[in-house]
């Protein structure tokens, strides 16, 4: 449990990267124009548009690689209950290098596809952008670089449904296989395991996965009637799923439970302590008296 409880962690981080990213950028679609105006705290820190590309291509990046964390996640799942005795000889730190190298791989891809189909302002067709052009990063409004990275997004998301949806069934199946041989303690663990794994990356297949690839679609059609309405709207859902995610771990992990429990009980502790300690500073008992610097009782 411990392991996988950090390749949560990994989807959880990715998920608050992007949150956060996002919260400072604040990226606005401007359709049916293909731009984005940066309208957050990094708009006065990024100067040039190739800056404001790069940062939303980050962000997108975070979203691509929260979803291969789920891949990974239940893949590493499956891999330890079907070959139990190979993965026990192989050390855990592969796997985390095996993560990262994923990882790096999937964001180079994603910034490559990016960078290509990136168009400065002054060579996007006229007559088209805002009078107001300050702040914005544009993309091809359409062309194969276009088609490419939207067929990214739909294959990226596609075969992670497909993958999360296999691996799950191989993970239950692996469980029924090996019952026999597993005490009930364990079988009951692992049984837990894999039932909050299939629920947790089900609501992200819903809640986060679904209205991402719907904002794409109609961002590609960003001429289809309230295609701008629609996409807020579910930029809304998909942002707050980060906080939903989180609470339904808590809900369904008793360990993680525990662990932001000891962190709460030792900041209170510290924050009440802090507390006495100052007031104790501040109050003296009246039969106290200041004497040449020096607290002397007086009789």
């Amino acid at each position: 449990m411990r392991t996988v409880s950090y390749f949560i962690l990994n989807e959880l981080g990715w998920n608050f990267l992007g949150n956060l990213m996002y919260t400072l950028g604040h990226p606005l679609p401007m359709m049916p124009i293909m731009c984005f105006r940066i309208d957050g705290v990094m708009a006065n820190l990024l100067k040039t548009e190739f800056q404001r590309s790069m940062y939303f291509t980050a962000i997108v990046i975070t979203a691509i690689n929260c979803c291969l964390g789920f891949v990974i996640t239940f893949f590493y799942r499956y891999v330890t209950l079907a070959f139990q005795d190979t993965t026990n000889r192989i050390p855990k730190s592969w796997a985390f290098l095996s993560c990262v190298i994923f990882h790096l791989i999937t964001s180079f891809v994603v910034a490559v596809l990016f960078n290509s189909a990136w168009l400065p302002t002054s060579e996007y067709p006229e007559g088209e952008l805002p009078e107001d052009t300050r702040n914005l990063c544009c993309y091809h409004p359409e062309g194969v670089k276009l088609t490419t990275i939207v067929y990214f997004f739909y294959a990226a998301f596609g075969t992670s449904g497909v993958f999360l949806t296999l691996l799950g069934g191989l993970c239950v199946r692996e469980l029924w296989i090996k019952r026999s041989a597993m005490s009930k303690t364990t079988l009951l663990l692992q049984k837990e395991i894999v039932k909050n794994l299939l629920i947790v990356t089900g609501s992200a297949l819903f809640f986060a996965s679904l209205p991402l690839v719907v904002a794409v679609f109609f961002i590609y059609n960003s001429k289809l009637p309230n295609a701008r309405t629609i996409v807020s709207g579910l930029l809304l859902i998909i942002l707050n799923f980060g906080t939903f995610y989180a609470i339904l771990i808590l809900t369904l992990f008793k360990s993680y439970r525990k662990a932001v429990y000891g962190v709460a009980s030792l900041v209170y502790k510290a924050f009440r302590k802090a507390l006495s300690m100052r007031h104790s500073s501040k109050v003296i008992p009246s039969n106290v008296i200041a004497h040449r610097g020096v607290y002397v009782k007086s009789s």
